[in-house]
Parts: structure tokens; C-alpha cells; sequence
């Protein structure tokens, strides 16, 4: 026994069976173009992660180079009898460093550090202001103790 729609049955067999492997076939493909595209933007994130911790780590080495640098500007006033001249030089050639390791890298990355560096100059003319007047504040102060003694014995001579 046949059925009346046998060859109907058999032509929407046949389709629903192509349009399956069709479907199969587009599903295999879309799962592969994705993991295709997944591996290439995790590829980028990665390249982007390294460039950015790469900036990170340059970022952080400029600030203890900076601190090294204020340190060694610390030392003027710390230190009784520097080699200012020694000093001087030292802080200039590493303030260069400084500018060549800022000029590697992105400007919008180093602003900060650029800011500090060019500030560098104003803070050592205020630093070497102050111990100027440091200075001729103690030979002032020297001075007048040195005034109030010689009065006291002028004042104790008189009195005898």
C-alpha cells in the first residue's frame, strides 16, 4: 500500500533534508567566523594590553626618576659640604635622561612628567633663593649675637 502523497512526501523530505545541511553547513560556518574574529580581537586586546603596560611601567620609572631627582635637589641643603659644582652636573645629566626616556613616549601619556621636568628650573632658582637667604640669615643672626656679646662685655666694662 502506497499513500496518494507519497512523492509529495518524499520531495518535502528531500528538502527538509537539504534545508537542514544547509542549516548545518551556515551554523558550522558562522561558529567558525566567530572563533576566527574572537581569536583576531583577542589578539589586538593583547597587543593593546602589552602596549599599555609597557606605558604603565615607563610611567611609574619616570616618577622614581623624578623622585631620584628631587632627592638629589633635597641633597643641596642636606649635605653641609657638597660639591655643588659635582651636583649640578649630576642633576642635568639626569634631568636629560628623564627627557629623553618622556620623549619615547605617547604626550598624552607623560604630561604629567613634562609639567614636573619644565618646572624643575623655577623650583631650583626658588631652592637656591632660600638657601641664600638661609644663609645670609645665619651670618646675620652670627652677626648680631656676635653684636649683643661685644655690648655685654663694652656694658661690663663700663659697669667696673
Amino acid at each position: 500500500m502506497r499513500a496518494l502523497n507519497e512523492k509529495e512526501a518524499i520531495v518535502l523530505h528531500a528538502k527538509f533534508a537539504a534545508n537542514m545541511i544547509l542549516l548545518v553547513v551556515l551554523t558550522l560556518f558562522f561558529i567558525f567566523s566567530f572563533f576566527r574574529t574572537s581569536k583576531s580581537e583577542i589578539g589586538e586586546i593583547n597587543l593593546k594590553t602589552g602596549d599599555s603596560e609597557k606605558i604603565y611601567m615607563m610611567q611609574l620609572e619616570l616618577c622614581d626618576d623624578i623622585d631620584e631627582l628631587f632627592n638629589r635637589y633635597r641633597s643641596f641643603d642636606a649635605v653641609e659640604n657638597v660639591n655643588s659644582e659635582f651636583l649640578m652636573r649630576s642633576i642635568i645629566d639626569r634631568k636629560m635622561e628623564i627627557s629623553k626616556k618622556i620623549s619615547q613616549l605617547p604626550e598624552e601619556d607623560v604630561k604629567f612628567h613634562s609639567f614636573m621636568l619644565s618646572k624643575m628650573d623655577g623650583f631650583l632658582r626658588v631652592r637656591d633663593s632660600i638657601s641664600t637667604m638661609r644663609e645670609e640669615e645665619l651670618r646675620l643672626k652670627n652677626d648680631l649675637f656676635k653684636c649683643n656679646q661685644e655690648y655685654l662685655k663694652l656694658i661690663n666694662k663700663i659697669n667696673y
